[in-house]
């Protein structure tokens, strides 16, 4: 879904400019809600593009890989064929990567978006210099992040660096050694890059007066235990005694100092630089940020005056107020009772049936309670496989159903049929009537898909403005005949834009299906879902440049 830029600006007929950059950006981490560093990227790129006087948008795709919650090995599953299919209509004048997975993925794939500039941005690997595109790796000042140490801790006499055993770890421990030289005899610097776990946490427990540690992005142990930075920097930060600054804003947490760090909004501005289609710049994207709480437990002073501070204490009331307002409920709370207890004591019945009446309650609070823990992780498990915005089904549970009635399929000699769904003219939609007008669109057609679907079907919103239906247990004709009352449909929608004005839909349909194996030519080995997503896509192909608003079949 194309990120949310100020395009409201008066702009010239399409004649009178040149068409405006189409730029693909790959996220490593996934959506903002499960990562910090993305939530900061993207307030940067935001703040950049809003100081703009666009006469004509960029327009900016977006695709997550999602490897904090699924890992890294999954999250690239298939990307490759989902890509192409997705963006096969689409001129793509950039694009750009953001951290060290999406850029692996990218430079592995040179066949894909071929002659399409690529910037590797913030993918750890400063010396790199990629045949197929630009570094632009984000370059760590570790001396500056040391002096700052220095400078707010004038006790401090040892330094702990905490890292781990990956290509880029070791690269950022090279550095440090460097940076830590000028200081020998002033300092002394210990290296825990190799550490499991557990001894990590025993050395963090033992440290005392005149320690600090220095922490880096760490996602292995030397044992191969799998973790996450956030995860660490809490872990340490409950343990530790001492102060613990960092490399990265995202780690900033509570009770991590922070120091001399790389700011995630910084770098989101560098990207947004090349969005616009501006030179960008490496440099330049490390600022001296701290935590308010950690400054004043560790007695922090003499910080650099340009330094930014997160988690400044509000007002009283504003800070705790809720605090004070559940401790005025305890308190009349806790009259209530002492008062109830002097009446329960004139007979021994009323006070038998106070308690009694107490247990049953907190029963059912417990009930209560057990159940809205069901509804929450019913509603969390509906939330990885729904699209928020329709309702149905997003890519990745249509992928796992599609599988899922393949497989079905073959074993039982049924006949499966995917049809592929697409808004004709949406980008026209967006320009002239804005995104809320977009979502209104995808909205309406997907209540005529819902309309149309049977209880053993399954709908899902693939990505953008593009929606697949599939039909276990359907013939081709059958699918056709389905496709072509949900066009007829369609034809019948009109959107409502905020300025009042109708906008008709139509859609184009590419219908296939994967016949059983008992009845199935014998020319081919059993359907892969890639094979009946890219026939469906070649069949929707058609129908776009058959004129649109028609169903064309493979």
């Amino acid at each position: 879904m194309p990120l949310p830029v100020h395009a409201q600006a008066a702009t010239a007929p399409e004649t009178a400019h040149p068409a405006p950059r189409q730029v693909l950006v790959l996220y490593s981490l996934g959506s903002d809600a499960s990562s910090l560093w993305q939530t900061l990227i993207r307030r940067g790129i935001s703040a950049e593009l809003a100081n703009q006087n666009w006469s004509a948008a960029p327009g900016i795709f977006e695709e997550r890989l999602d490897s904090v919650r699924v890992g890294e090995q999954p999250a690239v599953a298939g990307l490759e064929t989902y890509l192409q299919t997705k963006y096969r209509m689409v001129h793509l004048d950039a694009i750009i990567t953001e951290n060290y997975l999406a850029a692996q993925f990218l430079s592995q794939h040179p066949k894909l978006f071929p002659g399409v500039p690529r910037y590797y941005v913030n993918q750890g690997r400063q010396d790199w210099a990629p045949g197929d595109g630009v570094n632009l790796d984000v370059r760590h000042d570790f001396p500056k992040a040391i002096a700052v140490m220095l400078q707010v801790l004038p006790a401090l006499r040892h330094i702990a660096i905490v890292g781990d055993g990956s290509a880029r770890g070791q690269a950022w421990i090279a550095a440090l050694r460097s940076a830590s030289a000028p200081y020998q005899g002033r300092l002394r610097v210990d290296f825990w890059d190799h550490l499991s776990q557990e001894e990590l946490r025993r050395r963090t427990e033992a440290l005392g007066s005149g320690s600090a540690i220095y922490l880096l992005p760490v996602y292995r142990d030397v044992l191969g235990e799998r973790t996450t930075p956030p995860d660490v920097a809490r872990d340490l930060a409950s343990r530790s005694a001492v102060p613990i600054f960092t490399s990265v804003e995202s780690l900033i947490l509570p009770g991590v100092v922070g120091g001399y760090v790389i700011s995630g909004e910084k770098v989101g501005r560098t990207i947004a630089r090349i969005l616009q289609g501006r030179a960008p710049d490496a440099n330049g994207m490390q600022a001296y940020i701290f935590d308010d709480a950690a400054i004043r437990r560790f007695g922090l002073r003499q910080l650099p005056p340009e330094a930014r501070i997160l988690n400044r204490p509000q007002g009283l009331w504003a800070q705790y107020h809720w605090q004070i307002i559940a401790g005025l409920s305890l308190i009349v709370l806790q009259a209530a009772l002492i008062t109830a207890l002097m009446l329960a004591q004139r007979s021994r019945r009323a006070t038998l049936a106070t308690l009694h009446e107490e247990r049953t309650l907190l029963e059912e609070r417990v009930l209560q309670r057990t159940l809205e823990l069901l509804v929450a992780n019913s509603r969390l498990e509906q939330q990885a496989t729904t699209d928020p915005l329709t309702g149905l089904g997003n890519r990745r549970m249509m992928t796992l159903r599609l599988g899922e009635e393949l497989e079905r399929a073959q074993r039982f000699g049924h006949t499966l049929s995917l049809l592929m769904i697409d808004i004709d003219h949406f980008k026209r939609i967006n320009d002239r009537h804005g995104h809320d007008a977009g979502d209104r669109a995808i909205v309406a057609v997907a209540q005529v898909l819902r309309s149309v679907t049977r209880g053993m079907d399954t709908a899902a919103r693939f990505g953008g403005e593009e929606f697949v239906l599939l039909m276990p247990e359907t013939t081709l004709p059958v699918a056709l005949e389905v496709a072509e009352r949900l066009r007829i449909a369609a034809a019948h929608l009109r959107v409502e834009c905020d300025d009042g004005q109708l906008v008709n839909l139509t859609i184009s349909i590419g219908v296939t299906s994967s016949a059983p194996q008992a009845t199935a030519p014998a020319r081919r080995e059993p359907d892969s879902l890639t094979d009946l997503l890219i026939r469906a896509d070649q069949a929707l192909y058609r129908a776009k440049h058959a004129g649109r608003d028609r169903v064309e079949w493979a």
